[in-house]
């Protein structure tokens, strides 16, 4: 079987008593941490695709630490435009220092995870690899011939919401075309937007999923990237396979409907 990775990304953890749009960004990443852990508990990893929290502060990230000490799965937790870099090596200083990118190898895949933070972006939130991260991957890319899925914050390709394609990986184009001039890379999955899109580069999709908060509504062109929507919460569920991958999504707190076979249609077999 397929080994199983898990996918959270724009988690945005407020301190108590603090909302985003009416709802509580730890209750409802605490819902699909146990969502996660009845549904798919074997699951091999969970990467936390950065936004860990909404203003990169101390206590945030302690509440963070607090609702992944009893969840089962191990955990790489990624930077994105909502994080800060000093706050988040404080709490989690078990992580090593410096830029928060890597491999996983988990059968015969690597899983390459990218740190996008930018906190010197003019715009504060739009993200950037610079040279150093920049040569990592082409290294990493460049270091071995097996299949590779690609995880990144920010969104390399055109998202069609005006707003957040105004704070995209600003060297997307650059980076995508790297990674897709490698011909080893599978996937390139990303969150940054709240929604599901899929595109694709030159051969090598591109896809992006939801958040367990808030989501971004479905109004496509002019709009400012701050704009949410309480739909319900999510996360991706990631097969693995050397040939061909899958990305599940899984929304949470869906209202509860039996699971039925329909016999007629049987019939008609």
């Amino acid at each position: 079987m397929a080994e199983k990775i898990l996918l959270m990304s724009d988690i945005h953890i407020t301190e108590p008593g603090t909302q985003i749009i009416g709802l509580d960004p730890a209750a409802r990443f605490w819902r699909c941490l146990t969502h996660a852990a009845e549904h798919h508990a074997d699951a091999a990893h969970l990467f936390l695709m950065g936004d860990l929290t909404h203003h990169g502060q101390v206590a945030q990230y302690k509440i963070l630490k607090q609702c992944l000490a009893d969840q089962p799965f191990p955990a790489t937790l990624m930077l994105g435009n909502h994080d800060r870099r000093r706050a988040f090596a404080e709490v989690f200083p078990e992580c090593e220092p410096g830029f928060r990118q890597g491999r996983h190898s988990f059968g015969d895949t690597d899983v390459l995870y990218l740190d996008t933070l930018d906190e010197q972006a003019e715009d504060r939130h739009s993200g950037r690899l610079c040279p150093d991260r920049l040569n990592w991957l082409k290294s990493e890319l460049e270091a071995r011939q097996r299949p590779v899925i690609i995880l990144s914050h920010h969104h390399m390709l055109r998202s069609g919401f005006d707003g957040m394609d105004a704070i995209p990986l600003r060297n997307g184009t650059e980076v995508a075309e790297m990674i897709a001039g490698s011909g080893r890379c599978q996937m390139v999955i990303n969150g940054h937007i709240h929604r599901i899109i899929v595109s694709s580069y030159r051969g090598v999709t591109h896809a992006m999923i939801k958040s367990p908060c808030h989501q971004m509504p479905m109004v496509l062109g002019a709009g400012a990237s701050s704009l949410s929507v309480a739909e319900p919460g999510g996360y991706g569920v990631l097969l693995l396979d050397p040939v061909a991958p899958l990305l599940h999504h899984v929304d949470v707190d869906l209202p509860e409907c039996p699971v039925a076979c329909d016999t007629e249609s049987e019939s008609r077999i």
